[in-house]
């Protein structure tokens, strides 16, 4: 994220705050709103709820209140021993909702948060009103079809070398490796995101790494949004990487009442770059819902 993008800190009305979900505390910003209804922002690998601020500026007119937060593990959360799983972040947003009584929420995720904000629709429909997914790492997708499968097998390989390195003990090389070779492409390490941004990343690592490990992770049953009573929205930049355009053709091609949108010049990045464009393409969502 750039150092303007961080200038503008929340509202004094926010504050940052852990909410006890029961087995861990998540560290939690609502901004509130006029309209009654509510936006809960998922974020990606590495980040934390901060990647989320310059969106929730955009919509601000929207009046939703709108809730932002670490996952478990991440910066200012708490975490548990073990291996953690998506399906505990899945869990950890479903319970997050019932212990703020948000009632019935519309949901935006990016990246692995959007994997997690399709598994938390499909395990708890009665909490979510609709979803905007960002480039969810949907790669299992991409197996089994010859024209797709090497780009499955570069992911992998670019995950696999991160892995290597973060085991290492080379905490920047292996998170700036992964950001730009598989999330946010050549040049972004420093391009997009500034100090406090690279340092969060890192702080994560940990968490990415112990993430990398679940099987689960990009396996998502995407057909189950079929059953979901909710619009679906899955969008992507026009200048992403192309796993993540493969991934996102696939998804829709499995959700066919699913609406597709596309953030023009943005990469995967797009909340952080591109704001204002992903917050019109948002804000079209909605509309709909």
């Amino acid at each position: 994220m750039t150092s303007g993008d961080r200038a503008s800190a929340p509202t004094p009305e926010s504050p940052l705050t852990r909410v006890d979900i029961g087995e861990v505390a998540l560290a939690t910003r609502v901004l509130p709103g006029s309209s009654g209804q509510v936006l809960l922002f998922i974020h990606g690998s590495l980040d934390d709820h901060h990647t989320w601020l310059p969106l929730t500026r955009a919509l601000a007119g929207t009046g939703h209140t709108m809730v932002v937060y670490d996952r478990r593990g991440h910066s200012a959360s708490t975490d548990i021993a073990g291996q953690g799983t998506i399906h505990q972040d899945a869990d950890d947003a479903a319970n997050l909702i019932e212990r703020l009584d948000l009632g019935r929420v519309h949901v935006v995720g990016h990246s692995y948060g959007a994997g997690t904000a399709v598994l938390l629709a499909t395990k708890y429909p009665h909490l979510v009103s609709s979803l905007y997914l960002h480039e969810p790492p949907a790669f299992a997708l991409l197996a089994g079809r010859p024209e797709l499968e090497e780009l499955r097998e570069q992911t992998g390989a670019v995950a696999r070398e991160s892995v290597a390195l973060l085991d290492a003990g080379r905490i920047e090389e292996g998170t700036a490796y992964f950001v730009e070779e598989m999330a946010f492409g050549a040049g972004s390490w420093t391009d997009l995101f500034d100090d406090q941004a690279r340092a969060i990343m890192m702080a994560n690592s940990d968490t990415w790494l112990d993430q990398s490990r679940d099987p689960e992770r990009l396996a998502l049953d995407v057909t189950a949004l079929n059953a979901f009573d909710g619009p679906v929205t899955f969008s992507a930049g026009s200048r992403t990487l192309p796993a993540f355009t493969a991934a996102t053709t696939e998804m829709l091609r499995l959700v066919p009442g699913a609406s597709g949108a596309t953030i023009e010049g943005a990469g995967h990045g797009a909340p952080t770059s591109h704001p204002e464009e992903l917050a019109a393409a948002i804000r079209r969502h909605l509309d709909s819902a």
